[in-house]
């Protein structure tokens, strides 16, 4: 069984979302509707995104899986090189989404109305996420 596969059987109302793309409820929370993106990539890497803010810890974890359980073995990989960076369109993606939520507080806020304790700190989470992106694109 592969990597994708592994953790696919173990997840509820998975749902193909293109080629080498799911949703899924997290098993990390109370999902209702589907809320963890799953993806593999072409180097058969198994990327995970809970919309919710779960951490890939937690959720693979909930499923009884190890976070080393979602990348290939890789016999080529020496200690101390470097990771290849991201793709440049799944960089661009992340940012404009996590600008949508910037985008959104920040009209919340010009309607003059209050962010809930949970908004802002997604709010925060947005900025913090499109910083590290910008750190790693330099």
């Amino acid at each position: 069984m592969s990597n994708i596969d592994a953790l696919l059987s173990k997840l509820d109302k998975v749902k193909s979302n293109g080629n080498g793309k799911w949703l899924a409820r997290c098993p990390a929370h109370n999902d209702k509707s589907p809320s963890l993106a799953i993806k593999e990539t072409e180097d058969r890497k198994t990327l995970i995104h809970c919309f919710s803010g779960c951490s890939v810890a937690d959720i693979v974890a909930a499923v009884g899986l190890e976070l080393s359980d979602l990348m290939p073995d890789n016999p080529t990989y020496q200690k101390g090189a470097r990771p290849p960076k991201f793709n440049k369109y799944e960089l661009f993606d992340r940012v404009v989404f996590e600008a949508t939520i910037l985008s959104l507080g920040i009209r919340q806020l010009l309607n003059l109305e209050d962010l809930s304790q949970a908004d802002l700190l997604r709010v925060v989470q947005a900025e913090n996420v499109i910083n590290d992106i910008a750190r790693e694109v330099r």
